[in-house]
């Protein structure tokens, strides 16, 4: 029996270790630099360790992503406001995952990433976090839709787990497939 990835709970799993690990991380970031840039901070640390996960899942060059995570970086200590570098956060997440790690047909993904990534935004700016530990709870509402990319896209393996079914799994589906074809 083969062991398969399962990433829409895995990124469930990060994104819960994410808002755990958020209130730590930013209090003691937070006596080196100020709040936000603390904040932003633990914010790019979540997006490059996701774009690692996902570099390892798409079984692409983790070097494939350095550019984004460089440019979101730069941003990171430029500029003064938290809305801006969360938009462009979710854009450098959309690149990562659709444009670099999986590839698919350019509506599907769009339309995937418009759902989950505005969707996602969206939730966690209508609920309006105010403090440490609602931005926690955001953060792991945001990786819970975030899960569904896997879900609205399909299956990252659909080919491989086509070929590397057993062979009573192929006779039992080829069976199906004549008993199906004689009743109609």
């Amino acid at each position: 029996m083969k062991i398969t990835r399962r990433p829409m709970l895995a990124t469930i799993l990060f994104g819960l270790l994410c808002g755990v690990v958020l209130i730590p991380v930013s209090m003691v970031v937070g006596y080196i630099v100020y709040w936000p840039t603390a904040f932003r901070l633990a914010i790019w640390t979540y997006l490059a360790l996701y774009g690692f996960l996902l570099t390892r899942w798409g079984k692409v060059s983790p070097l494939s992503i350095v550019f984004p995570l460089l440019i979101l970086f730069f941003f990171v200590f430029w500029g003064d406001s938290n809305s801006a570098f969360l938009l462009l956060t979710l854009g450098i997440l959309s690149w990562v995952r659709s444009g670099v790690c999986f590839q698919r047909p350019l509506a599907k993904t769009f339309a995937a990433e418009l759902a989950v990534c505005l969707g996602g935004g969206s939730l966690v700016a209508y609920f309006a976090p105010y403090s440490t530990v609602t931005w926690a709870m955001g953060i792991w509402m945001f990786f819970l839709v975030q899960s569904l990319y896997f879900v609205l896209v399909g299956d990252m393996d659909d080919e491989k787990q086509r070929l590397a079914l057993d062979s009573f799994e192929q006779a039992r589906r080829q069976a199906e497939r004549l008993l199906s074809n004689e009743i109609q």
